[in-house]
């Protein structure tokens, strides 16, 4: 784990009192103006009226998956490339999420650092 990933090992959350540990996020999902955080051992998302892009601006090791996922390298599971133009990330959790077609070559530039 490099510098980078310890010391960004916190994030105070808009809209909460107390900083989240960023080991803990499994996944954000963006809706609109909001952000679902997924925890991991929490069952129900965290609601934060931020966009996705401002999470990933706060966290720059996480992968951006789809306009609608930011994904956290630590708890995927399989990476499954069905063809040049499909691929899907299937997460610790079960959680199975697309990779869009644009970002696949991110995606799997992230996966190989």
């Amino acid at each position: 784990m490099t510098n980078q990933h310890l010391q960004n090992s916190s994030l105070l959350i808009p809209g909460y009192r107390h900083f989240q540990d960023t080991h803990l996020m499994m996944r954000l999902e963006g809706d609109g103006n909001y952000t679902l955080i997924h925890l991991s051992g929490h069952s129900h998302p965290l609601l934060v009226s931020q966009t996705l892009k401002y999470f990933e601006l706060q966290l720059p090791f996480f992968i951006r998956a789809s306009k609608s996922s930011l994904i956290n390298p630590a708890y995927i599971d399989t990476v499954v490339k069905q063809d040049s133009k499909t691929m899907h990330l299937r997460l610790t959790d079960g959680a199975r999420i697309p990779v869009s077609r644009r970002r696949i070559i991110d995606t799997e530039a992230k996966l190989a650092a």
